[in-house]
């Protein structure tokens, strides 16, 4: 009678087939999946990008040892960032290139005020970033279209930033 052979495993080669088959598999499932399970309500997302410019736009009052003017728009929802060689007519500072951006389409500002002052800004907030690290304190308040509501209170220090939110405020 022949012997016969009992396989205890597998051969590195099947097992090289079942996990690029295994990857292939999981790149097709969990970005479909990911962007229901993961995604951040839009509000908040636009409120991280407003936080993440502002903080920019302090480093770029620091690094250069200029004043930095943080400009949100209430209407179309736009925010920039321009320095004082910007305002006195010189070329796009590469600076200011990468700090321009727009509010998802269904985020609204409905609020601008200057923190610690009784002005509440009309159409465009202006926040000024000193070289030695200050700027003015103010709060952002973002409302999106189903009334789900962020504030961004920015202290006196960049440092100081605190996202309030407040379930179907509006």
């Amino acid at each position: 009678m022949g012997r016969a052979t009992v396989s205890h495993g597998f051969t590195f080669i099947e097992l090289i087939v079942v996990l690029v088959v295994l990857g292939v598999s999981a790149s097709v499932v969990f970005p479909r999946i990911g962007g229901f399970l993961l995604r951040e309500p839009e509000p908040w997302q636009s409120a991280r990008k407003l936080v993440r410019a502002a903080r920019y736009a302090h480093e770029w009052a620091v690094t250069t040892e200029s004043a930095v003017s943080l400009h949100i728009d209430t209407e179309t929802g736009k925010y920039w960032a321009s320095d004082q060689a910007m305002r006195e007519g010189a070329s796009e500072s590469p600076w200011g290139r990468d700090l321009r951006g727009r509010l998802a389409d269904d985020v609204e500002i409905t609020a601008l005020q200057y923190r610690g002052e009784d002005r509440v800004a009309e159409d465009v907030l202006v926040v000024e970033f000193r070289p030695h690290g200050w700027n003015d304190p103010f709060v952002v308040t973002m409302t999106s279209s189903d009334g789900e509501t962020v504030k961004i209170v920015f202290g006196d220090r960049l440092g100081e930033v605190e996202l309030v939110g407040e379930e179907g405020g509006g």
